[in-house]
């Protein structure tokens, strides 16, 4: 009986679990690159994988399906015009320095306004920076930065909303019309009704920091201290505490697990697999476990990467960089949490920014 309780329990928390956002993420980036394989464009592929994964981020917020379309299109032209930015200034690290410093305090501006808004400037300032510093991050270019760069950010964008229009014409159920519009979020910009200029202010200076400090000391992949930085800070400096330690433990995870992967196989079928596997388990990750959710988005990512780089024998060189970086990131994210936030270790109330 008591077994019986037990499996039933179980059951109940799998059914829970977010499995209508999961299936989106695999389709979402999975389809795009299976199909870039296939046809012998994997780089665009993966384009358009990305650009999937920043719209199924975006539909998986309660928001109008019209602000959603909206978040697709402006957050695609801007995410794509500050990579190709970013690939302007490659040579110019007092630049791009400056960018990251001007864009990163910008988007910690601007979040609390609205999810959309959020997700839309972090991945622009992600954007900047893989442009930036593409061919120092991976030793090759990984993606070609030109003018069809939005197209196909774009075009795996409108396959997730077809993912997403297939799911509500199946199921007859639209739970993707409630919550605040886009209107609500430029209006809290106006009344400055943000995160404040305190965390824009450490948000930039940390991002910026990571960079300059890693290309100074000639830090091995500087793009990835950055990468974290900008991943894990949050507003609320309690969160971003522990954010920190579930990442890094995360992140030791998925390092593990993918150098079984690529040690294992180099077949680009297998490694789409797992890439598809672990985009399953980023939003399960996002709800119920962040370090389940950082272990997905290290297997992901890394697999990529590996395989946009199996011409160059993969990334197996990579893998402790990535965990070394992330570790980085995440202690001088503690650190300007910690100087931006006193109080969060002096044990007092926090102020409003």
């Amino acid at each position: 009986m008591v077994l019986q309780t037990q499996v039933q329990q179980a059951w109940l928390n799998l059914k829970s679990l977010p499995w209508d956002k999961a299936v989106r993420y695999t389709l979402s980036i999975g389809v795009p690159l299976a199909i870039g394989s296939a046809t012998g464009f994997l780089r665009y592929g993966a384009v358009a994988g990305i650009g999937g994964m920043y719209v199924v981020n975006i539909a998986n917020i309660d928001a109008r399906p019209k602000d959603r379309l909206l978040s697709t299109l402006i957050g695609s032209a801007l995410i794509a015009g500050c990579t190709q930015l970013g690939s302007f200034l490659t040579h110019s690290p007092e630049l791009i320095a400056l960018g990251v410093l001007v864009l990163a305090t910008t988007a910690g501006w601007l979040h609390c306004s609205h999810m959309a808004i959020e997700i839309m400037v972090r991945f622009a300032v992600l954007g900047f920076l893989f442009g930036a510093l593409q061919l120092s991050a991976f030793g090759t270019e990984l993606i070609q930065i030109d003018g069809r760069l939005i197209f196909i950010f774009l075009a795996g964008g409108l396959w997730t909303a077809m993912i997403i229009a297939i799911e509500h014409w199946l199921f007859r159920v639209n739970r993707l019309t409630t919550g605040p519009d886009l209107g609500e979020g430029w209006q809290r910009i106006q009344s400055k009704q943000t995160a404040g200029l305190r965390f824009a202010l450490c948000y930039g200076i940390v991002a910026t920091i990571a960079f300059g400090g890693s290309f100074l000391l000639h830090l091995p992949r500087p793009f990835w201290v950055a990468a974290t930085t900008l991943v894990v800070m949050k507003p609320d400096s309690s969160a971003t505490v522990q954010r920190t330690s579930q990442r890094i433990l995360g992140t030791l995870i998925g390092v593990l697990l993918v150098e079984v992967i690529i040690t294992s196989t180099n077949n680009p079928n297998v490694l789409i697999a797992c890439i598809m596997l672990a985009a399953l388990f980023i939003p399960v990750g996002l709800a119920k476990n962040y370090t389940l959710c950082c272990a997905a988005v290290t297997v992901l990512v890394m697999v990529l990467i590996d395989l946009l780089m199996l011409n160059q024998g993969g990334d197996r060189a990579l893998l402790p960089v990535r965990f070394y970086a992330t570790l980085i990131g995440c202690t001088l994210t503690a650190i300007g949490t910690a100087i931006a936030y006193p109080e969060l270790w002096l044990h007092k109330r926090p102020r409003d920014s």
